[in-house]
């Protein structure tokens, strides 16, 4: 199954419709609800064939998500994403930005923070 079939293999015909229409919120509510356990079971199969593959355990993935969690300085089940300093100027900016603005200098943001 390809990436996009994966995606879309919780969505019966209606559903898709009903999302694609745009209309009620228990539809946009439903939707949600379906991509999150489309989400969840992705996760579930990357982290069994990690653990397998890998030989990892299930308490190394708990602190990996803890360190991680961690990482913004809040253990709030959450990754915000924090200001970052120019390399250029060293003047702190926000992530939103793809150059600095004080001297527009070219940005490489971590895609996961």
């Amino acid at each position: 199954m390809t990436g996009f079939s994966f995606i879309h293999a919780g969505l019966s015909s209606s559903d898709s419709q009903r999302a694609s229409g745009g209309g009620a919120k228990q539809t946009s509510i439903s939707e949600l609800q379906n991509r999150l356990d489309r989400t969840v079971l992705a996760c579930e199969a990357m982290w069994t064939i990690m653990r397998d593959k890998l030989k990892m355990s299930d308490e190394e993935l708990v602190q990996r998500i803890h360190d991680i969690d961690l990482s913004d300085g809040k253990l709030d089940g959450k990754v915000r994403k924090t200001a970052v300093s120019c390399p250029s100027c060293g003047r702190t900016i926000p992530r939103k930005f793809p150059k600095c603005m004080y001297c527009g200098q070219l940005i490489v943001h971590d895609p996961f923070v």
